[in-house]
């Protein structure tokens, strides 16, 4: 298994308190309405959208925190004065998995094969998770490319 060090970014990120059984409603327009502050700000992303988990865990109930946000350089981070948090994310290890496609497969193509792939090697769970949509098109398409990166606590 190849464990990944993840470089430091900077975003510019909403924050929600959602649940696996809820996401999909609690989140709806939020990706757009993120990119659209951004937009008249000036600010423009240095990469793609993310979504970063913190608390998650099998139960579909169980709250958990979820930033959604966009990189930006570091002189956008610290000018930025939106109704959105500016914050950096530190360098992190995880292990990688690509979903190609319909994203409602994240979990059965992409979550439950490398968290069994993580159990069989070992490896201790941070407790923090990150989707990178390296290309989205919309929810259904072929052509969407979805990075599924599980923080891993290396000792």
């Amino acid at each position: 298994m190849n464990i990944i060090t993840s470089n430091g970014v900077s975003l510019i990120a909403m924050q929600l308190r959602t649940t696996l059984a809820t996401i999909t409603d609690d989140v709806k327009n939020l990706p757009d309405a993120l990119s659209a502050d951004l937009i008249p700000a000036g600010i423009l992303p240095t990469g793609p959208m993310m979504f970063l988990y913190q608390g998650v865990n099998n139960d579909p109930h169980n709250e958990f925190d979820l930033r959604i946000g966009l990189p930006v350089s570091n002189e956008d981070a610290a000018r930025y004065k939106g109704p959105y948090v500016s914050f950096r994310l530190e360098p992190f290890q995880f292990v990688e998995t690509v979903l190609y496609g319909d994203i409602a497969q994240l979990g059965p193509k992409a979550y439950e094969p490398i968290m069994a792939e993580i159990e069989k090697a070992g490896l201790a769970l941070s407790g923090f998770a990150r989707e990178v949509y390296q290309n989205f098109v919309d929810e259904t398409s072929a052509d969407n490319e979805t990075r599924v990166q599980i923080g891993v606590v290396v000792k």
